[in-house]
């Protein structure tokens, strides 16, 4: 497959910032590269398959030289993140960080499901991604600091796990880097996504899917990478009539992705 590239329209175009089908067009959310055909489709673990157009998106922006996962599972999210980087061309490394035991939210789970993603990874994308079967506290000495480009947390979902991930992984993180997190819109069973990601809003530029148990995305910089900044809230953002093309806008690019992803189980 050949690779795809990423081009951004003239950044000076007010009318695509008011109208959503041009800022669509405009941030490359139409792009060849989100018409892409997955490497890997779990489809007994679906929570993040209607998130994969984002994916390939959010790296079409961040363009990472490094990105790394904190909780891999099956490799639904992982393996989307590794083919936006291959097919983009990007000369990055990908590093998957999981145990591959499962816990109390994702159930526990025997080395099957390990064999299949390290097979997976071995085909198709070794040549620049690593898999860590280790905890993420013993992951972090692998990789300096200020030295992550994306960041993707979806390990245990309770409030004080969350937390503690996203601050022992924050010194990792470049000083324009982004961060994702899964399951936003979970409010059962213990989970706390929600919560932290409401109290990072107040600090940092932030935008939020609501669709496919949620996915929150935040900026570690007040000036986010790429077309980011058209996408994301500003930090502390409250409602407001003067918001009205903001809210306009963020009902399109929410039902845009929620129906690509839709459609690649169509």
């Amino acid at each position: 497959m050949s690779k795809v590239s990423v081009s951004s329209p003239d950044s000076g175009n007010l009318l695509s910032a008011l109208v959503p089908p041009l800022a669509l067009d405009r941030m490359g959310m139409n792009s060849p590269v989100l018409r892409m055909k997955p490497v890997n489709m779990h489809v007994e673990t679906p929570a993040w398959l209607q998130h994969i157009p984002f994916a390939w998106w959010i790296v079409s922006q961040v363009r990472p030289r490094l990105l790394v996962e904190l909780g891999t599972h099956a490799g639904n999210s992982y393996f989307a993140f590794c083919l936006a980087m291959r097919q983009i061309g990007l000369n990055g490394q990908a590093f998957a960080v999981d145990t591959w035991r499962g816990d109390e939210h994702a159930g526990a789970y025997n080395d099957e499901v390990f064999e299949k993603v390290d097979a997976i990874n071995k085909q198709q994308f070794s040549s620049f991604s690593s898999l860590l079967r280790m905890t993420f506290d013993d992951a972090l000495p692998r990789f300096k600091d200020g030295s992550i480009d994306l960041l993707h947390i979806d390990g245990l979902h309770t409030y004080e796990a969350v937390r503690h991930d996203f601050e022992t992984w924050r010194p990792k993180m470049a000083a324009d880097g982004v961060v994702l997190f899964h399951d936003t819109a979970e409010y059962g069973r213990d989970f706390g996504v929600h919560r932290l990601f409401a109290e990072l809003a107040r600090d940092y530029p932030h935008f939020e899917f609501k669709h496919s148990h949620g996915l929150g995305v935040l900026s570690m910089s007040p000036r986010p990478r790429g077309d980011l900044g058209l996408m994301l809230r500003p930090a502390g953002w409250r409602e407001s009539p003067l918001g009205f093309f903001r809210l306009r806008r963020e009902r399109s690019i929410r039902r845009h992705f929620r129906d690509m992803g839709a459609s690649l189980r169509a």
